[in-house]
C-alpha cells in the first residue's frame, strides 16, 4: 500500500512531516542521464546515491561533513539497508530527497529515506540504512559524540520509524 508523505517547511532546509510530526533534511537533484537505465528510468541501485546524498546532507547541516568525522578516526560503513520502491523517476526529473536519523545504539545508527518526484508530486522510493561505527582497524567502536549529537538535532533517540 502506497503511503502519502506531506511534508511542511519549518526552517532552513528542515521539514516536518504532517502526519507523524518527524523532522527531516531535504535536499533536491536533478536526475542525470547517467543515472538511468536503457528503459529511460533510474536505475535501481542509484537511489542509493541517493541516500547517501540526503545523509550527507544532514551531517552537513550539523555544521560538519563525513571528512570531519573520518579525520577523528570514525568510520561508519552501511550494515544493512533496506528499499522499496513505490514508482519511478525518469531523465531530467527534480527529486527531494528526505533523510533523517532514526534510531542510535552502542556502536550502529540508522536512518530513514524518502525520495519524492517534485515534478510529479509523488514517493519514487522509501528506505533506510544502518551503519556501524568502527576504527581505523575495522574494529566496532561505540557510536562517536558527532553523530550522537546529530541524533539530538532530530531528536531521533527513540526508535520511531518512517515509511
Amino acid at each position: 500500500m502506497k503511503r502519502r508523505f506531506t511534508v511542511e517547511p519549518v526552517s532552513n532546509g528542515f521539514f516536518v512531516e504532517k502526519n507523524t510530526g518527524l523532522k527531516w533534511c531535504m535536499d533536491p537533484v536533478r536526475v542525470l542521464y547517467a543515472d538511468t537505465d536503457q528503459a529511460g528510468v533510474v536505475y535501481h541501485a542509484n537511489y542509493l546515491r541517493y541516500f547517501e546524498q540526503g545523509r550527507a546532507e544532514v551531517i552537513r547541516k550539523s555544521g560538519l561533513s563525513y571528512r570531519d568525522i573520518e579525520e577523528t578516526g570514525v568510520f561508519q560503513p552501511i550494515v544493512r539497508l533496506g528499499i522499496t520502491y513505490e514508482s519511478y523517476a525518469e531523465y531530467d526529473e527534480v527529486l527531494n530527497v528526505f533523510a533523517r536519523p532514526r534510531h542510535i545504539a552502542a556502536v550502529k545508527f540508522s536512518y530513514d529515506y524518502v525520495v519524492f518526484s517534485q515534478d510529479k508530486d509523488r514517493m519514487v522510493v522509501h528506505g533506510f540504512t544502518e551503519h556501524a561505527c568502527i576504527d581505523r582497524d575495522r574494529r566496532p567502536i561505540p557510536v562517536d559524540p558527532v553523530t550522537r549529537d546529530i541524533f539530538r538535532l532530530f531528536d531521533a533517540e527513540a526508535t520511531r520509524t518512517a515509511p
